[in-house]
């Protein structure tokens, strides 16, 4: 049992004493004008004085004398010290009081470990000074049913924490401009496991640390708002300027206008913070290693307010917020944030947003990696980077969204990404279920990467860059392989300038299931093509009107080979030049409908590439056009493409034009590629085939051939009845052959010899008129009309051949 000093009697009181204890058992406070014996107030309180009125114990401005113990009190009443002076610190550890208000006082300390008080602790106002390990002001594990207030009270320690609340609870927290200052690693302000069941409001106070954190309140737990709103935050050191690890705040932590500063290590650590609300507009935050804010895997409920905030580190991330949950809407519109290292000003790597994400004229910068990291990112509704500045340095990327996934709409702008050395905006493995808008951005990066890189992405409906700008000069300027578009793909107006053998726009592989459009695009490349799109699908259609295009290198400057339009491939307008003259390479690509290649296009010696190019008609081009393009803008003969010209000629019904062009292919194959015939004797007969039957497809001119050979047979017959020697003719009556002058034959006979001979004809005038070929003229004859015969045979088969198809033409 504590010893207490004998009671003073009745009469050994002061004046001022004796009237506070009169006051005290009428409920009334007292300001007098002498020192108050600090024995005194605890024998109220303790009611050795007699009863104490409900009231409390109550004095204002007046000097307490001596050391106020309350250790293990149990207090009759309450207790008041308005605008008092304690020299000496104020002991309370497991007292139990009704009451305690310290409003306006100055004081030594407050050592109150334990307290329990059933309604409030006011110490608004308070101005205490002093040191211990545990705090000027010290409420471990205190007990307050109703508000602990702090509102503009000045509380300083030299060497140790200014407020050591660790384990507190109580009904509310009110520390609305509070100014606290301490040192070393423990903290200013320290509230580790407190907890409060309403409000905790530190708005406007000014916390302070110079080799620690300013606010440590780990494992706090809020259940309603925890605000710093306008608070000035100060600290040092690796533990952060304020520190909420595991903290759990029931309704919004507001930060709003807050100043967290640390220069040597983070501004604010709230790992697995959970939170109904975060609100950050406006928040300044400099810190100097680790992140400026971490909210790794923390949990927010419903929103995050980033507006406007500025969050500088100069050694770290800026924002880090891995892993982070939010069931509502993130939003940091306006956001000027700037980092170094390898993962960025702003984290989100695995993060989850269910609302929407907004940047929209954020500003993001950091001079060693990623301004913005969001690699397996989930959000729920819409992503708005409108207007987003972001810069980046390093091999990770400016703004990185890798295998990341967007249910709504990606909207970005007139966004301005730029990256020294890696891709500006890399997506490999973006999923966008609704449109993906890069209208207008500028988009500048650098590496074989690519400036813009989307590879493997898959956007749900449109995905569109009109008058954007990619730009990189030693890459690609849009790398997209194997992209997968749902309904539109729009480059119209994209001005692209590159550096890469594989395409300044790569698309190689890449599917839109809609239409796309390259509309008055400047694509430039001095490495390679301008557009390198190899086995490209697009269900509908494709244009490339209008596109300036310049290319390099081995490929065309546009490079389609295997792709497949299932509607209408335009290049109206197009505008192709190459180091080389190789301007189009469409081999081995499909076209289902109509093709739109104007002869300009490829001007006077412009090369392409159109073997195995099969297309459905030719629209706004002449076949003949075409059939110019073929045999003199290809390197090397191939009988594909005058196959698939004839074909879509026979297709449209124009079976004379399918005629020509195939004539035109045995012409060319002649001319170009005469080693594929054969000998000489086989291209002497190809030559022959083609001057008397035009290869087959001109059966007409065979058969006026052979009705030329039949007239000529009968002519020699005719002839050799007027010609011989010696009184004999080269065709004369059989029966005369043995006299000495021949018998002439009639005009009909004549003619008839010629005929059988010639022909497979049996006219029956050999009985009685024919060659004699026992002299020199009939013998003549008869070889003529050997010949003849033998024309006669071979024009018959070519007839038979160009009329059956039989043999099957030489390509």
């Amino acid at each position: 049992m504590t010893d207490f000093p004998p009671l003073p009697v009745i009469d050994e009181l002061t004046e001022p004493e004796r009237e506070l204890a009169d006051a005290a058992r009428r409920g009334r406070a007292v300001a007098p004008g002498a020192p108050i014996r600090a024995e005194v107030l605890r024998e109220l309180l303790l009611g050795r004085r007699g009863p104490v009125d409900p009231a409390g114990v109550r004095v204002e401005g007046a000097r307490i004398a001596g050391t106020l113990t309350l250790d293990h009190v149990e207090a009759v009443a309450g207790l008041a010290l308005v605008g008092c002076v304690l020299v000496n610190p104020i002991g309370a550890r497991r007292a139990r009081l009704p009451w305690l208000e310290l409003s306006g006082s100055r004081i030594a300390g407050f050592d109150g470990d334990g307290v329990r008080i059933d309604h409030d602790l006011v110490l608004a106002g308070v101005r205490a000074s002093g040191d211990g390990e545990h705090g000027v002001v010290s409420l471990r594990d205190a007990r307050v049913t109703g508000r602990v207030l702090l509102t503009g009270a000045v509380v300083t320690s030299a060497d140790g924490p200014a407020l050591g609340l660790d384990g507190l609870e109580s009904g509310a927290l009110r520390g609305v401009g509070l100014r606290a200052s301490g040192a070393r690693a423990l903290g200013t302000v320290r509230l580790t496991g407190a907890r409060v069941a309403r409000e905790t409001d530190f708005a406007g106070a000014e916390l302070t640390n110079v080799s620690g954190p300013a606010l440590s309140a780990d494992g706090l737990v809020v259940d309603g708002d925890l605000s710093l709103s306008g608070a000035t935050v100060t600290g040092a050191g690796e533990a952060g300027a304020a520190r909420l690890l595991g903290a759990r705040v029931g309704g919004a932590l507001d930060l709003v206008e807050a100043v967290l500063t640390n220069e040597s290590g983070p501004g604010l650590e709230a790992d697995r913070l959970e939170a109904r609300d975060l609100r950050c507009a406006g928040v300044v935050v400099t810190a100097g290693r680790d992140a400026a804010i971490d909210l790794t895997s923390a949990r927010v409920g419903g929103q995050v307010d980033l507006d406007g905030a500025v969050v500088t580190n100069g050694r770290g991330r800026g924002l880090s917020a891995d892993g982070i949950r939010v069931d509502d809407s993130f939003s940091a519109e306006g956001m000027q944030a700037r980092g170094s290292g390898e993962y960025g000003a702003l984290c989100l790597l695995s993060g989850h947003v269910g609302g929407n994400l907004s940047l929209d004229g954020a500003e993001l910068a950091n001079d060693a990696g990623a301004a913005l990291s969001g690699d397996r990112l989930r959000v729920g509704g819409n992503v708005h980077f409108r207007e987003l500045t972001a810069a980046g340095s390093g091999e990770p990327g400016t703004v990185r969204l890798l295998s990341a996934r967007i249910d709504g709409e990606l909207y970005c702008e007139e966004a301005r990404l730029t990256n020294d050395r890696s891709p500006a905006l890399h997506a490999d493995g973006l999923h966008v279920g609704g449109n993906f808008d890069l209208t207008g951005a500028q988009v500048s990066g650098a590496g074989t990467d690519g400036a813009l890189r989307l590879h493997n992405a898959e956007i749900g409906s449109q995905l569109r860059l009109p008058g954007a700008e990619l730009a990189n000069a030693s890459g690609p300027a849009f790398s997209a392989d194997d992209l997968r578009v749902g309904t539109y793909l729009d480059l119209s107006g994209v001005t692209a300038t590159g550096s890469s053998e594989h395409g300044a726009l790569s698309l190689r592989a890449a599917r839109v299931d809609g239409s796309a459009t390259f509309t008055g695009a400047e694509v430039t490349n001095d490495a390679g093509p301008a557009l390198f799109a190899d086995r490209f699908r697009v269900r509908d259609s494709l244009a490339v009107t209008g596109l300036r295009g310049s290319g390099a290198g081995e490929y065309a400057t546009i490079h389609l080979l295997g792709a497949h339009v299932g509607g209408q491939l335009s290049f109206t307008g197009a505008e192709l030049t190459h180091r080389d003259e190789l301007l189009v390479s469409l081999e081995d690509a499909v076209v289902d409908g109509p093709i739109f290649f104007p002869a300009e296009v490829v001007g006077p010696a412009g090369q392409v590439v159109v073997d195995g190019f099969r297309f459905g008609s030719l629209a706004d081009v002449e076949w003949d056009e075409w059939l110019r393009l073929i045999r003199d803008h290809t390197a090397s003969y191939r009988p594909g493409p005058y196959q698939r010209l004839a074909a879509a000629e026979r297709a449209a019904g124009h079976d004379g034009n399918a005629r020509r062009i195939l004539i035109a292919q045995q012409r060319d194959l002649q001319r170009w590629a005469p080693r594929t015939i054969g000998g000489w004797p086989a291209r002497r007969f190809h030559w022959l085939w083609g001057f008397f039957a035009g290869y087959g497809y001109r059966a007409r001119r065979t058969a006026a051939a052979l009705l030329l050979a039949v007239l000529a047979a009968g002519a020699l017959g005719l002839w050799a009845g007027h010609a011989g020697s010696g009184g004999h003719l080269a065709a004369e009556r059989t029966a005369d052959f043995g006299a000495r002058a021949g018998t002439p034959c009639t005009p009909v006979e004549l003619i008839g010899v010629g005929l059988e001979r010639g022909l497979p004809l049996s006219p029956g005038v050999r009985g009685r008129c024919d060659l004699n070929t026992g002299i020199g003229a009939g013998q003549v004859f008869t070889v003529a009309i050997w010949l003849v015969q033998a024309a006669i045979w071979a024009l018959a088969t070519l007839a038979l051949v160009g009329y059956t198809g039989l043999v099957r033409k030489t390509g």
